[in-house]
């Protein structure tokens, strides 16, 4: 599948606020496992997603920040929904949490409305930069716009999914969800957590956005493709499955 990249910024809310949350920063205990909707397991996404970093890291010269270490796995592709820092007290459990996800499946069901749960990667961006610079960017995500049905069929699941958690106690964040699907996090660079240049990769051969008609703060129009989600999974912090992938703990499966 051809990847497509247009320079058009968009006024969508999905990076001012609406569609939008993070971590939990508010717990003192270091989070364990997320709620996840796992889509690296489509070859095409994740040969789609290589061919675009891997262009990325070839750039001459090099694109500012950019390097492997910050590159996140292609089967590791998923959204989060929340994250949540399960123990051994009483309601606050990996079972517990599984229990609950499975609670949910029959009103997911009704959102769905005989439709398949699909995200449609059509818009990048990056979450906020140090100083409001757009060269000092930590995170660059992939996501849905809100101008299609699934996406609209998406935003209503995983809001459902993440308030339920939340009035529950397992999430204890409470700002905007925020869809996004990280492609780059240099969080996993070692060390130190140097920036990466995002207007460099703006203007980049492969997106060519003009910086002086663009405000980093609106996501650029890009065409990834659109991916079923065939469970809702709490995955495992950290952890690697026989493929590279996050381990699923718990599923709650979406077909029909």
């Amino acid at each position: 599948m051809a990847t497509k990249f247009t320079a058009r910024a968009s006024a969508s809310t999905s990076s001012r606020g609406g569609f939008s949350r993070g971590t939990n920063r508010n717990s003192n205990l270091r989070p364990t496992h997320f709620i996840s909707l796992p889509i690296g397991h489509h070859i095409q996404l994740q040969e789609s997603v290589k061919s675009f970093t891997d262009g990325l890291l070839n750039c001459k010269p090099a694109l500012p920040g950019v390097d492997r270490s910050i590159v996140i796995a292609p089967r590791r592709l998923h959204l989060t929904l929340g994250v949540m820092t399960l123990e051994n007290s009483p309601g606050r459990t990996l079972a517990d949490a599984q229990a609950l996800l499975w609670r949910l499946r029959t009103r997911v069901m009704e959102l769905l409305d005989g439709h398949s749960l699909c995200i449609p990667l059509t818009e990048m961006n990056i979450m906020n930069p140090d100083r409001s610079n757009a060269d000092n960017a930590h995170v660059l995500w992939l996501g849905p716009s809100l101008d299609t049905e699934d996406a609209q069929r998406l935003k209503s699941v995983s809001e459902f999914v993440n308030k339920a958690f939340s009035d529950a106690g397992f999430i204890q964040d409470r700002r905007p969800l925020k869809l996004h699907c990280t492609i780059l996090n240099t969080s996993f660079r070692k060390p130190p957590r140097q920036p990466f240049s995002y207007n460099a990769i703006l203007t980049s051969p492969f997106i060519r956005t003009p910086l002086e008609s663009h405000d980093f703060r609106d996501p650029v129009k890009v065409e990834f493709g659109t991916w079923s989600v065939d469970e809702i999974q709490i995955c495992k912090m950290g952890s690697y499955g026989p493929e590279g992938e996050y381990v699923s703990c718990g599923c709650c499966s979406l077909a029909s």
